[in-house]
């Protein structure tokens, strides 16, 4: 690497850092200091105040909140995992008719924007009785997220030797077993990739809960931030911070512990037999 681009990425980064750096210590501000000028650029007095605040004020509905959403990523995570697994094993090692053209009709739906779906889905959500809970809108999350996620395995599956699949078949074991007792634990690479991707995607959303979620028993915890910490004519800033200082903790903990597992999966994954 030259030294101009290391440079070059040096200061990229520190731009992307910035603005995660200032919600940071904003969180450790007491609310006089939050809005000061000139502001400072570490805090004179940190305190844990806005973080309390954040999981005491509104009957502690922060924290229902935080709940909401792992259930929401728990959900999207165990339904994409399961249909991508199958829909990547089948593509890959499953040889029937038009299995290509329904892998393009999958990469097709990954370049269709979902801004542009929200009013025919919202009418169809609506029309299901699946407006406004956590099973519905993990169910769009699946949605959007499998498209990625199955192009995803059937490319690692596709890495793998077709001689593994042929020397079960000879001793006798079903698809399934093949599937589950000698390509997923290869698989893991893959796995952790969709796991990260599913994971972030759904964390951090905001535009799909902020429409199809109406009430606090649903809402994630990034629509929960905006309304908790907002009101018609204030702003508090330091809540605000608060909460989404905390939002990235999870974010950041999941990428870590799969950290090389992810690496690994983007890579291998996109490599052909």
């Amino acid at each position: 690497m030259s030294k101009k681009l290391f440079i070059t990425l040096i200061i990229i980064s520190i731009i992307f850092v910035i603005p995660i750096y200032w919600a940071a210590i904003t969180s450790f501000k007491p609310s006089s200091e939050v809005l000061s000028y000139p502001p400072s650029l570490v805090p004179k007095q940190p305190t844990l105040a806005q973080f309390t605040k954040l999981f005491t004020a509104g009957d502690s509905i922060f924290t229902r909140y935080v709940l909401n959403t792992f259930i929401l990523c728990g959900l999207s995570i165990g339904m994409v995992l399961m249909l991508s697994i199958m829909g990547g094993y089948s593509l890959s090692k499953l040889a029937f008719k038009g299995s290509n053209i329904i892998f393009v009709i999958i990469l097709s739906i990954m370049m269709v924007p979902y801004q542009s779906l929200l009013i025919p889905l919202y009418d169809l959500m609506n029309a299901m009785g699946l407006l406004d809970s956590l099973f519905g809108v993990s169910l769009i999350y699946t949605t959007y997220s499998m498209p990625f996620c199955i192009f995803m395995m059937k490319n690692y599956f596709s890495s793998l030797p077709n001689t593994l699949r042929e020397s079960a078949l000879i001793d006798g074991a079903s698809e399934m077993r093949i599937l589950f007792k000698v390509h997923l634990p290869l698989a893991l690479p893959a796995i952790a990739t969709v796991i990260v991707y599913v994971f972030l995607m759904t964390w951090n959303d905001f535009i799909l809960a902020l429409n199809f979620t109406s009430s606090n028993d649903v809402r994630n915890i990034q629509v929960g931030i905006t309304l908790f910490a907002t009101t018609r004519f204030t702003r508090d800033w330091g809540l605000i911070n608060a909460g989404a200082t905390f939002s990235i903790i999870p974010s950041i903990l999941v990428f870590l512990l799969l950290q090389k597992y992810y690496v690994e999966g983007m890579t291998a994954g996109t490599n052909k037999e």
